[in-house]
């Protein structure tokens, strides 16, 4: 399987999402519940639209 990476669409830079997630007592790590659909560049320091680009 190829591996991703999700960048901005404007700058290329990775970008960072929104997420909840919820304590699993009996593992005792955070699970991931939901991702949102909006993005942040921090190169771009904004709200931004995400694309995938492909890692070699």
């Amino acid at each position: 399987m190829a591996k991703i990476d999700y960048v901005c669409t404007k700058c290329g830079e990775p970008v960072l999402k929104d997420a909840w997630a919820s304590w699993d007592t009996e593992t005792q790590q955070w699970v991931l519940e939901t991702v949102f659909d909006q993005a942040f560049c921090s190169n771009c320091d904004g709200e931004t639209k995400a694309e995938t680009k492909g890692i070699e």
